[in-house]
Protein backbone atom coordinates (compact mmCIF):
# COMPACT_ATOMS: atom_id res chain seq x y z
CA UNK A 1 0.00 0.00 0.00
CA UNK A 2 3.04 2.16 0.77
CA UNK A 3 4.34 1.63 -2.29
CA UNK A 4 1.21 2.83 -4.28
CA UNK A 5 1.08 5.55 -2.40
CA UNK A 6 4.66 7.10 -2.87
CA UNK A 7 3.83 6.48 -6.91
CA UNK A 8 0.69 8.27 -7.19
CA UNK A 9 2.45 11.29 -4.98
CA UNK A 10 4.94 11.40 -7.87
CA UNK A 11 2.51 11.36 -10.64
CA UNK A 12 0.54 14.07 -8.95
CA UNK A 13 3.53 16.13 -9.04
CA UNK A 14 4.81 15.53 -12.54
CA UNK A 15 1.26 15.33 -13.98
CA UNK A 16 -1.39 17.78 -13.06
CA UNK A 17 0.62 20.92 -13.49
CA UNK A 18 0.17 19.91 -16.86
CA UNK A 19 -3.35 20.53 -16.81
CA UNK A 20 -3.24 24.21 -15.98
CA UNK A 21 -0.93 25.41 -18.31
CA UNK A 22 -2.88 27.34 -20.79
CA UNK A 23 -2.41 26.99 -24.58
CA UNK A 24 -1.84 30.36 -25.17
CA UNK A 25 0.77 30.37 -22.07
CA UNK A 26 4.38 30.24 -22.95
CA UNK A 27 5.51 26.44 -23.01
CA UNK A 28 8.50 26.49 -20.97
CA UNK A 29 10.87 24.56 -18.22
CA UNK A 30 9.97 27.77 -16.09
CA UNK A 31 6.14 27.65 -16.25
CA UNK A 32 6.15 24.01 -15.67
CA UNK A 33 8.34 24.43 -12.71
CA UNK A 34 5.78 27.21 -11.58
CA UNK A 35 2.81 25.05 -11.60
CA UNK A 36 4.39 22.43 -10.01
CA UNK A 37 3.99 24.03 -6.33
CA UNK A 38 1.03 23.58 -5.74
CA UNK A 39 1.13 19.84 -6.46
CA UNK A 40 4.27 19.60 -4.07
CA UNK A 41 2.44 21.25 -1.51
CA UNK A 42 -0.61 18.82 -1.54
CA UNK A 43 1.98 15.56 -2.11
CA UNK A 44 3.84 17.25 1.33
CA UNK A 45 -0.07 17.65 3.53
CA UNK A 46 -0.66 14.19 2.42
CA UNK A 47 2.28 12.63 3.19
CA UNK A 48 2.99 14.17 6.69
CA UNK A 49 -0.53 13.39 7.64
CA UNK A 50 -0.52 9.97 6.09
CA UNK A 51 2.91 9.03 7.55
CA UNK A 52 3.21 11.36 10.69
CA UNK A 53 0.68 13.41 12.04
CA UNK A 54 -2.86 10.77 11.34
CA UNK A 55 -0.68 7.57 13.02
CA UNK A 56 0.14 9.55 16.50
CA UNK A 57 -3.68 10.99 16.80
CA UNK A 58 -5.12 7.68 15.81
CA UNK A 59 -2.45 6.31 18.27
CA UNK A 60 -3.04 8.98 21.37
CA UNK A 61 -6.87 9.16 20.68
CA UNK A 62 -6.16 13.22 20.45
CA UNK A 63 -8.19 14.68 17.18
CA UNK A 64 -7.72 18.25 18.30
CA UNK A 65 -3.86 18.06 17.78
CA UNK A 66 -4.43 16.57 14.57
CA UNK A 67 -6.35 19.71 13.95
CA UNK A 68 -4.24 21.65 15.25
CA UNK A 69 -1.14 20.98 13.15
CA UNK A 70 -2.83 21.06 10.21
CA UNK A 71 -4.40 24.85 10.45
CA UNK A 72 -0.99 25.85 11.25
CA UNK A 73 0.54 23.30 7.96
CA UNK A 74 -1.98 25.25 6.31
CA UNK A 75 -1.68 28.54 6.96
CA UNK A 76 2.04 28.53 6.38
CA UNK A 77 1.37 26.83 3.16
CA UNK A 78 -1.47 29.36 2.36
CA UNK A 79 1.00 32.46 3.19
CA UNK A 80 3.83 30.78 0.79
CA UNK A 81 1.00 30.27 -1.99
CA UNK A 82 0.06 33.93 -1.55
CA UNK A 83 3.88 34.95 -2.19
CA UNK A 84 3.99 32.25 -4.94
CA UNK A 85 0.83 33.42 -7.08
CA UNK A 86 2.10 37.21 -6.73
CA UNK A 87 5.58 36.13 -8.14
CA UNK A 88 3.66 34.07 -10.76
CA UNK A 89 1.25 36.49 -11.46
CA UNK A 90 4.38 39.30 -12.75
CA UNK A 91 6.19 36.78 -14.51
CA UNK A 92 3.01 36.04 -16.46
CA UNK A 93 2.62 39.75 -16.93
CA UNK A 94 6.13 40.90 -17.55
CA UNK A 95 6.31 40.57 -21.53
CA UNK A 96 2.79 42.10 -22.23
CA UNK A 97 4.05 45.06 -19.97
CA UNK A 98 7.32 45.46 -21.80
CA UNK A 99 5.83 45.20 -24.92
CA UNK A 100 2.91 47.84 -25.08
CA UNK A 101 3.68 50.75 -25.98
CA UNK A 102 1.76 54.49 -25.81
CA UNK A 103 2.79 56.84 -28.81
CA UNK A 104 1.23 60.17 -27.39
CA UNK A 105 3.07 61.92 -24.19
CA UNK A 106 0.67 62.83 -21.85
CA UNK A 107 -1.58 60.40 -23.20
CA UNK A 108 0.89 57.65 -22.36
CA UNK A 109 1.61 58.61 -18.89
CA UNK A 110 -2.16 58.83 -18.22
CA UNK A 111 -2.39 55.39 -20.06
CA UNK A 112 0.45 53.66 -17.88
CA UNK A 113 -0.78 54.88 -14.25
CA UNK A 114 -4.61 53.55 -15.67
CA UNK A 115 -2.86 50.30 -16.81
CA UNK A 116 -0.72 50.06 -13.54
CA UNK A 117 -3.85 50.66 -11.07
CA UNK A 118 -5.86 47.80 -13.11
CA UNK A 119 -2.73 45.83 -13.14
CA UNK A 120 -2.60 46.28 -9.22
CA UNK A 121 -6.10 45.37 -8.76
CA UNK A 122 -6.31 41.93 -11.13
CA UNK A 123 -3.03 41.05 -9.50
CA UNK A 124 -5.18 40.78 -6.23
CA UNK A 125 -7.72 38.94 -7.64
CA UNK A 126 -5.90 36.20 -9.16
CA UNK A 127 -3.66 35.51 -6.15
CA UNK A 128 -6.21 36.02 -3.41
CA UNK A 129 -8.71 33.41 -5.86
CA UNK A 130 -5.70 31.36 -6.59
CA UNK A 131 -4.48 31.34 -3.22
CA UNK A 132 -8.23 30.50 -1.68
CA UNK A 133 -8.62 27.45 -4.45
CA UNK A 134 -4.90 25.84 -3.58
CA UNK A 135 -5.96 26.28 0.49
CA UNK A 136 -8.94 24.00 -1.19
CA UNK A 137 -6.76 21.78 -2.26
CA UNK A 138 -4.66 21.21 0.53
CA UNK A 139 -7.30 20.55 2.83
CA UNK A 140 -8.59 17.93 -0.06
CA UNK A 141 -5.42 16.33 0.00
CA UNK A 142 -5.10 16.36 4.25
CA UNK A 143 -8.52 14.43 3.72
CA UNK A 144 -7.64 12.11 1.55
CA UNK A 145 -5.03 11.48 4.01
CA UNK A 146 -7.49 10.95 6.89
CA UNK A 147 -10.42 8.71 5.02
CA UNK A 148 -7.41 6.34 3.45
CA UNK A 149 -5.72 6.22 7.33
CA UNK A 150 -9.34 5.32 8.83
CA UNK A 151 -10.45 2.95 5.93
CA UNK A 152 -6.90 0.95 7.01
CA UNK A 153 -7.67 1.35 10.50
CA UNK A 154 -10.95 -0.17 10.10
CA UNK A 155 -10.10 -2.99 7.55
CA UNK A 156 -7.00 -3.82 10.44
CA UNK A 157 -9.44 -4.07 13.42
CA UNK A 158 -12.08 -6.01 11.18
CA UNK A 159 -9.52 -8.15 10.56
CA UNK A 160 -8.25 -8.81 14.23
CA UNK A 161 -11.61 -9.32 15.16
CA UNK A 162 -11.91 -11.97 12.30
CA UNK A 163 -8.43 -13.50 13.63
CA UNK A 164 -10.03 -13.09 17.87
CA UNK A 165 -13.32 -14.94 16.49
CA UNK A 166 -11.79 -17.75 15.09
CA UNK A 167 -9.19 -18.39 17.77
CA UNK A 168 -12.49 -17.75 20.33
CA UNK A 169 -14.17 -20.69 18.75
CA UNK A 170 -11.47 -23.00 17.92
CA UNK A 171 -10.71 -22.28 21.90
CA UNK A 172 -14.14 -23.09 22.58
CA UNK A 173 -14.44 -25.90 20.25
CA UNK A 174 -11.09 -27.33 22.04
CA UNK A 175 -12.64 -26.61 25.45
CA UNK A 176 -16.18 -27.88 24.66
CA UNK A 177 -14.17 -31.15 23.69
CA UNK A 178 -12.52 -31.41 26.73
CA UNK A 179 -15.90 -31.17 28.64
CA UNK A 180 -17.66 -33.77 26.76
CA UNK A 181 -15.31 -36.41 27.59
CA UNK A 182 -15.58 -36.23 31.20
CA UNK A 183 -19.14 -35.86 30.99
CA UNK A 184 -19.32 -39.27 28.56
CA UNK A 185 -17.19 -41.29 31.01
CA UNK A 186 -19.23 -40.65 34.03
CA UNK A 187 -22.47 -41.74 32.72
CA UNK A 188 -20.79 -45.18 31.21
CA UNK A 189 -18.66 -45.41 34.80
CA UNK A 190 -22.20 -45.22 36.13
CA UNK A 191 -23.65 -47.74 33.51
CA UNK A 192 -20.41 -50.52 34.32
CA UNK A 193 -20.96 -50.20 38.46
CA UNK A 194 -24.60 -50.98 38.21
CA UNK A 195 -23.44 -53.85 35.79
CA UNK A 196 -21.44 -55.05 38.32
CA UNK A 197 -23.90 -55.88 40.86
CA UNK A 198 -25.55 -58.56 38.61
CA UNK A 199 -22.76 -59.95 36.37
CA UNK A 200 -18.99 -59.63 36.86
CA UNK A 201 -18.58 -61.58 33.74
CA UNK A 202 -20.64 -59.16 31.58
CA UNK A 203 -18.66 -56.26 33.16
CA UNK A 204 -15.49 -57.42 32.32
CA UNK A 205 -16.54 -57.38 28.45
CA UNK A 206 -18.25 -54.14 29.14
CA UNK A 207 -14.44 -52.70 30.46
CA UNK A 208 -13.54 -54.27 27.32
CA UNK A 209 -15.78 -52.33 24.68
CA UNK A 210 -15.17 -49.15 27.41
CA UNK A 211 -11.37 -49.53 26.32
CA UNK A 212 -12.26 -49.34 23.25
CA UNK A 213 -14.82 -46.41 23.34
CA UNK A 214 -11.70 -44.22 25.06
CA UNK A 215 -9.16 -45.37 22.12
CA UNK A 216 -11.32 -44.00 19.78
CA UNK A 217 -11.98 -40.72 22.22
CA UNK A 218 -7.98 -40.58 22.61
CA UNK A 219 -7.11 -40.26 19.10
CA UNK A 220 -10.12 -38.53 17.12
CA UNK A 221 -11.63 -36.18 19.52
CA UNK A 222 -8.17 -34.42 19.09
CA UNK A 223 -8.55 -33.53 15.36
CA UNK A 224 -10.64 -31.34 14.13
CA UNK A 225 -12.91 -33.44 12.04
CA UNK A 226 -13.48 -37.45 12.02
CA UNK A 227 -14.84 -39.49 9.18
CA UNK A 228 -18.60 -40.17 9.83
CA UNK A 229 -17.95 -43.76 9.98
CA UNK A 230 -15.16 -44.02 13.00
CA UNK A 231 -18.25 -41.20 14.86
CA UNK A 232 -20.99 -44.08 13.38
CA UNK A 233 -18.56 -47.01 14.67
CA UNK A 234 -18.24 -45.43 18.33
CA UNK A 235 -21.98 -45.01 18.30
CA UNK A 236 -22.57 -48.71 18.12
CA UNK A 237 -19.79 -49.32 20.20
CA UNK A 238 -21.53 -47.25 22.95
CA UNK A 239 -25.21 -48.81 21.87
CA UNK A 240 -24.25 -52.37 22.69
CA UNK A 241 -22.50 -51.24 25.82
CA UNK A 242 -25.67 -49.33 27.09
CA UNK A 243 -27.41 -52.95 25.98
CA UNK A 244 -25.66 -54.68 28.81
CA UNK A 245 -27.35 -52.96 31.79
CA UNK A 246 -30.88 -52.35 30.68
CA UNK A 247 -33.49 -54.45 31.20
CA UNK A 248 -36.31 -56.63 29.11
CA UNK A 249 -38.59 -53.99 29.35
CA UNK A 250 -36.44 -51.85 27.23
CA UNK A 251 -36.67 -52.02 23.46
CA UNK A 252 -33.51 -50.66 21.55
CA UNK A 253 -33.66 -50.03 18.03
CA UNK A 254 -30.39 -48.70 16.28
CA UNK A 255 -30.21 -48.23 12.45
CA UNK A 256 -26.47 -46.94 11.73
CA UNK A 257 -26.06 -46.85 8.44
CA UNK A 258 -22.95 -45.37 7.14
CA UNK A 259 -21.32 -47.44 4.33
CA UNK A 260 -17.86 -48.45 5.44
CA UNK A 261 -16.10 -46.71 2.35
CA UNK A 262 -17.84 -43.21 3.51
CA UNK A 263 -15.30 -40.07 4.10
CA UNK A 264 -17.54 -37.34 4.63
CA UNK A 265 -16.34 -35.53 7.90
CA UNK A 266 -17.78 -34.42 10.81
CA UNK A 267 -16.91 -32.96 14.18
CA UNK A 268 -15.92 -35.59 17.18
CA UNK A 269 -18.13 -36.74 19.38
CA UNK A 270 -21.31 -34.48 17.94
CA UNK A 271 -23.80 -36.79 18.77
CA UNK A 272 -22.63 -38.99 21.84
CA UNK A 273 -24.14 -36.60 23.90
CA UNK A 274 -27.96 -37.00 22.40
CA UNK A 275 -27.67 -40.68 22.47
CA UNK A 276 -26.51 -40.53 26.42
CA UNK A 277 -29.66 -38.32 26.77
CA UNK A 278 -32.15 -41.16 25.10
CA UNK A 279 -30.61 -43.70 27.71
CA UNK A 280 -31.17 -41.03 30.50
CA UNK A 281 -34.32 -40.37 30.30
CA UNK A 282 -35.82 -42.79 27.97
CA UNK A 283 -35.77 -45.11 30.27
CA UNK A 284 -38.13 -46.65 33.34
CA UNK A 285 -37.66 -49.12 35.69
CA UNK A 286 -40.80 -51.21 34.83
CA UNK A 287 -43.00 -49.45 32.56
CA UNK A 288 -42.48 -50.37 28.29
CA UNK A 289 -39.56 -48.26 27.14
CA UNK A 290 -38.22 -47.57 23.34
CA UNK A 291 -35.57 -45.92 22.14
CA UNK A 292 -34.69 -45.97 18.22
CA UNK A 293 -31.58 -44.45 16.84
CA UNK A 294 -30.85 -44.14 13.17
CA UNK A 295 -28.10 -42.45 11.78
CA UNK A 296 -27.47 -42.08 7.82
CA UNK A 297 -26.78 -40.32 5.06
CA UNK A 298 -28.13 -38.77 1.97
CA UNK A 299 -26.34 -37.35 -1.26
CA UNK A 300 -27.43 -34.24 0.92
CA UNK A 301 -27.64 -34.51 4.14
CA UNK A 302 -25.99 -35.88 7.32
CA UNK A 303 -29.49 -36.88 9.35
CA UNK A 304 -29.29 -38.03 13.18
CA UNK A 305 -32.74 -39.40 14.34
CA UNK A 306 -33.09 -40.37 17.78
CA UNK A 307 -36.66 -40.84 19.63
CA UNK A 308 -36.98 -42.20 23.30
CA UNK A 309 -40.01 -42.53 25.57
CA UNK A 310 -39.93 -39.81 27.69
CA UNK A 311 -39.27 -40.06 31.55
CA UNK A 312 -38.02 -36.79 32.62
CA UNK A 313 -35.86 -37.48 35.66
CA UNK A 314 -36.70 -36.41 38.83
CA UNK A 315 -35.33 -33.11 39.82
CA UNK A 316 -33.27 -34.73 42.68
CA UNK A 317 -31.08 -36.21 39.92
CA UNK A 318 -28.39 -34.35 39.27
CA UNK A 319 -26.07 -36.47 37.52
CA UNK A 320 -25.01 -34.70 34.34
CA UNK A 321 -26.25 -31.50 35.39
CA UNK A 322 -27.88 -31.29 32.00
CA UNK A 323 -25.20 -30.05 29.87
CA UNK A 324 -24.76 -32.82 27.38
CA UNK A 325 -27.44 -30.79 25.06
CA UNK A 326 -26.07 -27.25 25.68
CA UNK A 327 -22.89 -28.65 24.30
CA UNK A 328 -24.35 -30.03 21.78
CA UNK A 329 -25.99 -26.74 20.25
CA UNK A 330 -23.17 -24.73 21.45
CA UNK A 331 -20.42 -27.02 18.76
CA UNK A 332 -23.27 -27.01 15.92
CA UNK A 333 -23.76 -23.30 16.63
CA UNK A 334 -19.55 -22.70 16.44
CA UNK A 335 -19.03 -25.18 13.84
CA UNK A 336 -22.06 -25.02 11.27
CA UNK A 337 -23.40 -21.69 12.54
CA UNK A 338 -26.84 -21.02 10.49
CA UNK A 339 -26.49 -24.43 8.37
CA UNK A 340 -27.84 -27.16 10.60
CA UNK A 341 -31.25 -28.23 11.39
CA UNK A 342 -32.32 -29.39 14.82
CA UNK A 343 -36.05 -30.22 15.80
CA UNK A 344 -36.17 -31.40 19.22
CA UNK A 345 -38.94 -31.90 21.75
CA UNK A 346 -41.54 -33.57 22.95
CA UNK A 347 -44.14 -34.55 19.81
CA UNK A 348 -48.11 -35.80 19.88
CA UNK A 349 -46.97 -39.44 20.28
CA UNK A 350 -45.68 -38.79 23.51
CA UNK A 351 -42.18 -39.78 22.50
CA UNK A 352 -39.30 -37.15 22.37
CA UNK A 353 -37.48 -36.44 18.95
CA UNK A 354 -33.92 -35.14 18.80
CA UNK A 355 -33.42 -34.98 14.89
CA UNK A 356 -29.94 -33.07 13.83
CA UNK A 357 -29.43 -32.25 9.90
CA UNK A 358 -26.22 -31.14 8.80
CA UNK A 359 -25.75 -30.17 5.08
CA UNK A 360 -22.76 -32.40 3.53
CA UNK A 361 -21.85 -29.76 1.83
CA UNK A 362 -20.14 -27.95 4.78
CA UNK A 363 -18.43 -30.96 6.35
Amino acid sequence: MNKKIIIANIALVLILPLMFIGPRENQSLEMYLMKCIVPLLMAFVFCINYYKLIPQAMKKYARHNLFLSNAIILLLCCTMLVGWHKLEFNLYHKEKAQTEVVVKGQETATQHKKDGKGKDREGKRFWLSASIFDGLNLIFAAFVAYAIRSSEQINSLKKRQQEAEVARQQAELKGLRNQISPHFLLNTLNNIYALAAISPERTQNAVLQLSNLLRHMLYDNQSEMVTLRSEADFISSYIDLMKLRLAHNVKIEADISIDKSSQTMVAPLLFISLVENAFKHGVAGTEPCTISISMHETDEDIVCNIINSNHPKQSSDRSGHGIGLQLVKQRLDAIYPKQYKWVKGVMEDGMYHSKISIPRSIT
